[in-house]
């Protein structure tokens, strides 16, 4: 464990202040700026110490070094470079002098004297058990019942008054402003100290983070113990130390305290804080602290541990709502915050959608970054409402390009549905679009919409810095080359095979054909998905569909003749106008080996 020593600084042979150093030390005048003495400031690798004040010219700013060797030794430099330091044995030091020394060791100052000497282990006394974490049910062997108290010399009125005041802070809000000085100053009106403290462990260092003090006590309070705040660290209990007035002479009772301090713990059981109090004795009829007076500064602590696990969770749970409702519906993003399992990383069954704006690079050199900002993000507004009315999550956008997610995560049997449904009214969604936007694009908004379900690995795709939920795998890459596919096709919402197959009868649809796109091996068949202000195209579907059927029997003239009836009549349809010049092709180079299925050689 750490060597503590122990400056105490006389005056006029009373004691005026006393402070423990477990490491090097500078002693020194009060520089500009500094609080007046006594106080110790820690710095990187020592402590500096302000032993006199400004006005004491006598004392150097920096005068002695003092280093511990051991729990008896200690190495003292004389800094200044003309004062000698004066020991009460009538020895010096000269300047720029070093020397090591046993303790105790006396150093005279004018009308001051500093002694240094070691710190003795107090006589800490300790409750019976381990102050316990926030969170953890109290056993029913910690509760005596308030007609037993009564029996003993407390009187209860006075406790029941103590425990409803400490309810009241108890049930205070954490995250207010003077949280840390209502336990502080509980300290001192319910339990009846001269000064309380709390203090957080921040690096390792214990920092105060609230002080009060009784009217009665003297403003020029001793700092914390560290050898009593490292009991309290490394046994996770509540320790006082109780001078014994009996024992002490009247006036060597001067600066004599009596010390209290309660760890406050973390929801995992660590020391994170402490509540710290002490009471001067000063003289024989000053009561020592008692056990019940310890127990009440653990209750308190504990109050104050359950507030800042409150406020940790309750920050936790607001920053992971704001995360998830980039992403998800706000009502899911409130399950999740209570079920926070649903995003660990899980192969499962989704449908996915990407939507990407035709003309991207065309329309943004014609706006300027500006007007694309804004163009984009009210597009982007609009189709997200979309995949959100049908409760998808938001994966990402990629410059002019939507990603969105059914299936996870949060079951939805309908995931397929959910996502064709959404597809399409995007597609519905472009009339009102063009209407505020075609006159500045120069040309109306177009829209390519892939849609594919299958596996994939879903879960945090981001990293612990930045989260990122969304899905991985196979079944992502083919709903991208898909939407892909619709500018080859020149149309807006295609969807697989794998997908069509978990649609109900809502909606219209024609078979496009077979194809093989960039980086998957498999051929995919794909689906024309149509809305409703489409569907009216007399003969579509069945004219297509009977002409792809006589491509794939090889029945080439067929299958030209019957799409050229058809754009003879209803002229732009890109399926048609592909497939009569696969036919035409097939008829002008018969392929030795003939395959139906399309490769498509580009994104």
């Amino acid at each position: 464990m750490t060597d503590f020593f122990e400056l105490r600084v006389y005056e006029s042979q009373q004691l005026v202040w006393t402070g423990e150093l477990a490491r090097p030390a500078v002693l020194g005048r009060q520089s500009q700026g500094e609080p007046a003495p006594y106080y110790i400031r820690q710095e990187a690798d020592l402590d500096r110490v302000v032993i006199a004040r400004f006005d004491e010219t006598t004392v150097p700013r920096k005068y002695l070094r003092l280093e511990p060797l051991d729990s008896a030794t200690i190495r003292i430099c004389n800094l200044s470079v003309q004062h000698n330091v004066r020991f009460s044995n009538g020895t010096e030091l000269r300047p720029q002098a070093i020397r090591e020394f046993s303790l105790p060791v006396a150093i005279v100052l004018a009308t001051k004297t500093l002694r240094i000497q070691r710190v003795e282990t107090p006589a800490l006394q300790s409750l019976a058990e381990a102050t316990r974490a926030p969170g953890l049910q109290t056993p029913d062997s910690y509760l005596v019942p308030l007609r037993q108290a009564a029996k003993t010399d407390i009187n209860s009125e006075a406790l029941i008054r103590w425990l409803q005041a400490t309810s009241e802070l108890l049930h205070s809000a954490a995250s207010s402003s003077d949280f840390f000085d209502r336990a502080a100053m509980a300290l001192v009106q319910l339990v009846g100290l001269d000064t309380g403290r709390l203090l957080m462990l921040e690096h390792g260092e214990w920092t105060t983070k609230a002080i009060q003090q009784a009217a009665h006590a003297d403003k020029e309070s001793n700092p914390p113990s560290r050898q009593i705040l490292a009991q309290v660290r490394l046994k996770k209990r509540t320790l006082w130390q109780a001078q014994d007035p009996a024992n002490q002479a009247g006036p060597s009772l001067a600066g004599m305290q009596a010390v209290v301090a309660a760890p406050i713990l973390s929801k995992q059981g660590e020391v994170i804080g402490a509540l710290y109090g002490d009471l001067k004795q000063r003289d024989v009829a000053t009561p020592a602290l008692t056990s019940l007076e310890a127990m009440l500064v653990e209750v308190l602590a504990s109050g104050v541990a359950a507030g800042l696990t409150r406020v940790e969770q309750e920050q936790a749970a607001l920053a992971a709502r704001v995360q998830f409702e980039q992403f998800f519906t706000p009502e899911l993003a409130r399950s999740l915050e209570t079920q926070p399992d649903l995003l660990a990383g899980r192969d499962t069954e989704v449908t996915l959608l990407f939507c990407d704006i035709h003309g991207f690079s065309r329309v943004s050199e014609r706006l300027g970054p500006a007007g694309t900002v804004a163009w984009i993000s009210e597009i982007m507004e609009e189709l997200s409402g979309c995949v959100l009315a049908e409760e998808g999550v938001l994966v990402d956008y990629i410059g002019d390009e939507l990603i969105a997610m059914w299936g996870a995560p949060a079951e939805q049997p309908d995931h397929a549905c959910r996502a064709c449904r959404a597809g399409v009214a995007m597609l519905e969604r472009l009339g009102g679009l063009n209407a505020r936007w075609e006159q500045v694009l120069g040309e109306p908004l177009r829209l390519g919409i892939g849609i594919n379900t299958g596996i994939a690995r879903v879960g945090n795709t981001g990293s612990r810095r930045k989260f990122k939920y969304g899905p991985l795998g196979n079944t992502v890459n083919l709903a991208s080359r898909v939407q892909g596919a619709t500018k080859y096709f020149k149309v807006k919402l295609i969807v697989t095979g794998a997908t069509l197959n978990r649609l109900d009868n809502d909606f219209c649809y024609r078979r496009l054909g077979r194809i093989k796109v960039v980086n998957i091996a498999e051929p995919v068949e794909i689906y024309e998905l149509m809305p409703p202000s489409e569907v009216g195209r007399p003969g579509l579907k069945k004219v297509y569909e009977e002409a792809l059927a006589a491509f794939e029997r090889k029945e080439f003239a067929q299958a030209a003749r019957a799409v050229g009836n058809y754009l003879a009549d209803h002229p732009g349809d890109g399926p048609s106008l592909i497939l009569l010049a696969r036919a035409a092709n097939a008829l002008a180079d018969p392929p030795e080996i003939f395959d139906p299925v399309w490769e498509l050689h580009g994104k």
